[in-house]
């Protein structure tokens, strides 16, 4: 779409929230319909992003993160009332340690971080090797190190130099929901150039797929701009993509407060997507805005309403 600063803005598409994140907002949305004057906690963000945590705040459900501290640590926290659990997926012992305080423990883990862990059970259930492709402290990678202490991490290429796996016993290689296809790919290909004999079981999960797919189609892209939480892996991976597919201007941005508006130049066509944990709010926000924007005179950036972030 055209507008008088001569931008062509392009609502790439699919963005924004994945069934998972769906699923685990409604859960806790849900929860504070039924129990008005309980105390609710939620260990770590329940998803990456900065607002639906201050929109939960608002609504008086806490979620308790502090950087550096896994879920065990976090859990010392919370005394009582009801604990939700995060869509990344949690480990059997912190449900159990939570259950044994007392707390009712309310689990919104994402149905493909389930099919994970199910896959992995599974294999070492037959005594495979387990090869776990990840980001290092992220809480999906957390909650499957802590159930399967046996797993291999690889958190980038150089790492697969030093798996010292037996090659004559099956292995199993699965990965992250949120990673990079790209990324995952030349890993993948590494492990199994020096393990032949490795099974795959890719669990990209298809709505971080299909985002990440959608900014390749996008590549003659003057810019590309990615909203989400600087802690959104998957958010990230879109920026990256972006960039190794040659789009001259790449930004990931939390919000419009965030955007540049001093770096857009006329006549650029200009893409806005989001990750699978960023409101739909906050994207839109910043598309509307451009679609209308003067660059040479920019008007004042709108306010976000938190109490839109849920809707």
């Amino acid at each position: 779409m055209k507008n008088k600063s001569e931008l062509t803005v392009i609502d790439i598409k699919p963005r924004g929230y994945c069934k998972g994140v769906v699923r685990a907002l409604q859960i806790v949305k849900n929860t504070r319909i039924n129990n008005p004057e309980a105390e609710i906690s939620i260990l770590g963000k329940i998803v990456h992003n900065r607002y639906i945590t201050e929109a939960l705040d608002y609504y008086n459900i806490k979620t308790i993160d502090i950087p550096g501290l896994k879920r065990e640590e976090l859990l010392e926290y919370v005394d009582q009332g009801i604990l939700i659990l995060s869509a990344h997926g949690s480990s059997a012992r912190l449900i159990e340690l939570a259950k044994a305080k007392g707390l009712t423990v309310i689990d919104a883990v994402c149905n493909d971080v389930v099919s994970t862990h199910e896959i992995i059970a599974e294999a070492s259930a037959k005594n495979k090797q387990i090869v776990f492709i990840g980001k290092n402290n992220h809480p999906e990678t957390e909650a499957i190190l802590d159930n399967f202490p046996a797993a291999h991490l690889i958190t980038k290429l150089s790492d697969v130099n030093s798996l010292q796996l037996d090659p004559n016993k099956e292995i199993l290689i699965t990965n992250q929901t949120t990673l990079s296809i790209l990324e995952i790919q030349n890993i993948i290909q590494k492990i199994q150039s020096n393990y032949p004999i490795a099974e795959i079981s890719n669990e990209i999960c298809g709505a971080t797929r299909v985002r990440q797919e959608a900014i390749i189609k996008h590549s003659d892209l003057d810019a590309l701009l990615v909203v989400g939480d600087p802690d959104s892996n998957n958010s990230a991976m879109l920026a990256q993509i972006g960039r190794e597919h040659g789009i001259g201007y790449v930004m990931q941005i939390e919000s419009i407060d965030d955007l540049i508006i001093s770096d857009i130049k006329k006549g650029w066509r200009i893409g806005v997507t989001s990750g699978a944990s960023t409101p739909t709010y906050l994207t839109q926000m910043i598309s509307d805005y451009l679609k209308q924007v003067n660059l040479d005179q920019p008007q004042a950036k709108p306010e976000i309403d938190l109490t839109k972030i849920l809707d």
